[in-house]
């Protein structure tokens, strides 16, 4: 009997940290709309939330590898990963489509049949006056990302180990360079089509995912740090201060790129350490809110929305703190409606359509 994998109860602190950073980089946007900041917080809030994704994706590589490091050279493997990934991020994603479409409509803003299919079935398209590509459900972008991983990935594990790794690990690196012949790197634009979305270097993030869990999966005496999760923000907090500090701005040139892909490798790397929680009870909550990430992604810019509209009518809306005091409330409020909405809709949805495929479990989360 192979034994069972140590639990890395960390890297669902990671999701956790990363889907709040996400939420802070819209809650910051509300008090900047407002007036209430400074235009110049929109590069803190830009530069949270890329960090956010970088963080997301260089956990999925991670995990995927994780979970079927073992399943190369199977049909029947790569079905059952396919149709874990499905029932994982599919149902839930289409279900949150519905409300953003509403609302979308609600403010008068163009809905086609197009962009509703184009939207459900993760093929990325701008919208007429958009600069970069996103569908109904805007920050599904990354949606479009993590489903190409997965058919990549499905597509290698029908292939024999020796050959089906190395191809997972150089498909991207060689897809950017080739898009790099007909569309530059430099200076770097959003892509808003499907062809330069999928080959933008962001996809770099799952190979570095990739190559964690490979040297992770294969040591066995792995780091000791003591104290990941505080490692983790030290460095991502470095991240976003150099950034800020050197004047970094958006659309972010791939130099920029570079450094937060290290920042979130790395933290992904601290998070894979096997130390246990240092304040066990402060550890439970994380690891909820790691466990809640995909709804809190998901749903978090409602909650924003009715948040902030009740908040406008409260007097802490007028103090001096009133956005700091914003973002504080919105990143509890976020994160407790995610935990809500994957207690009652996510987990029994998931755990539904698992058992009618004949999976008894559901698959760990792996985007936020």
């Amino acid at each position: 009997m192979v034994p069972a994998k140590p639990k890395l109860v960390h890297l669902q602190t990671l999701r956790g940290l990363a889907a709040s950073a996400v939420v802070a980089t819209h809650a910051v946007e509300y008090p900047i709309r407002r007036g209430l900041l400074p235009e110049e917080f929109y590069r803190l809030a830009w530069a949270l939330g890329w960090l956010g994704v970088a963080v997301f994706f260089v956990i999925s590589g991670l995990i995927m590898i994780h979970s079927a490091d073992r399943e190369f050279g199977s049909a029947e493997a790569a079905r059952r990963f396919a149709l874990r990934r499905v029932v994982r991020v599919v149902p839930l994603y289409w279900l949150a489509t519905i409300p953003f479409a509403v609302a979308q409509v609600a403010r008068g803003e163009a809905l086609t049949a197009d962009m509703v299919v184009r939207s459900l079935l993760f093929i990325p398209y701008a919208g007429t006056g958009m600069e970069a590509a996103r569908p109904i459900v805007g920050q599904g972008w990354t949606l479009n990302y993590e489903m190409l991983f997965y058919v990549l990935f499905t597509a290698t594990l029908l292939l024999p180990r020796r050959i089906g790794l190395p191809v997972l690990l150089g498909f991207f690196p060689l897809v950017i360079a080739l898009r790099s012949l007909v569309w530059p790197l430099v200076p770097y634009r959003d892509p808003t089509s499907p062809l330069p979305f999928w080959s933008d270097p962001i996809t770099l993030l799952f190979v570095i995912g990739l190559v964690i869990g490979l040297v992770q999966l294969r040591r066995t005496q792995w780091h000791q740090v003591r104290h990941p999760v505080a490692g983790t923000v030290a460095v991502l907090g470095a991240a976003i201060a150099i950034f800020l500090a050197a004047g970094g701005g958006f659309p972010m040139p791939v130099w920029w790129q570079a450094l937060f892909a290290v920042a979130g490798g790395l933290s992904a790397w601290l998070c894979t350490s096997h130390a246990g929680h240092r304040y066990p009870r402060a550890g439970l909550v994380a690891e909820a809110a790691g466990d809640a990430s995909y709804s809190t992604y998901l749903f978090h810019p409602l909650m924003l929305m009715v948040l902030y509209a009740v908040w406008e009518r409260t007097p802490l809306a007028a103090m001096r703190a009133g956005p700091a005091l914003f973002v504080a409330l919105a990143l509890v409020a976020c994160n407790v409606g995610g935990w809500l909405i994957f207690r009652w809709l996510e987990r029994p949805l998931t755990r539904r359509l698992a058992a009618l495929t004949g999976r008894k479990r559901p698959p760990l989360p792996v985007v936020a």
